[in-house]
């Protein structure tokens, strides 16, 4: 799952960080704004690749209903500490490339004030959050195998 997942997301984390436009958003979005926008974009992940691989279990008796519900609290634990995980190295590997490629003189002229890091910052959280839905989509490309081993850490016994 791995793979194709931050394919994704270092292809949107890199087209966010050489974007002007975004870099206007970013230094415009207020801090409660753009917590708003990385959570959005982590729980939307989280849900995309747990419906679109069918990980929520649905129980049909009553009696396995309390071992569903178990269950689904595990996978949502799990993915969302994957999609976790890739938010962060997302977040830290565009604030890496942009503090690397972007003069703070042309990010100043773009945005219209004096850039400094928290203006960085801001962008680099969220190119995080769109690298984010992007790597899970890339996620949404894997099969329903893969997502399973790498979620439940299930293992196909060789014969």
């Amino acid at each position: 799952m791995a793979w194709p997942s931050m394919v994704g997301a270092l292809g949107v984390a890199t087209f966010m960080i050489v974007t002007t436009d975004v870099w206007r958003i970013a230094s415009g979005l207020a801090a409660p704004r753009l917590a708003r926008v990385c959570l959005a974009a982590i729980a939307s992940a989280t849900a995309a690749l747990i419906f679109v691989h069918g990980l929520w279990e649905r129980a049909t008796r009553s009696r396995v209903r309390e071992q569903a519900i178990l269950f689904n609290i595990v996978t949502l634990i799990t993915v969302s500490f994957g999609i976790v995980a890739l938010y962060a190295g997302a977040c830290l590997i565009a604030l890496a490339a942009a503090e690397l490629m972007l003069e703070p003189s042309l990010m100043s002229a773009q945005i219209g004030h004096r850039s400094d890091f928290a203006d960085y910052l801001r962008l680099a959280l969220l190119a995080g959050a769109l690298a984010t839905v992007g790597g899970a989509f890339g996620g949404a490309l894997e099969s329903d195998a893969a997502v399973r081993e790498a979620t439940y850490g299930y293992r196909h016994h060789q014969s």
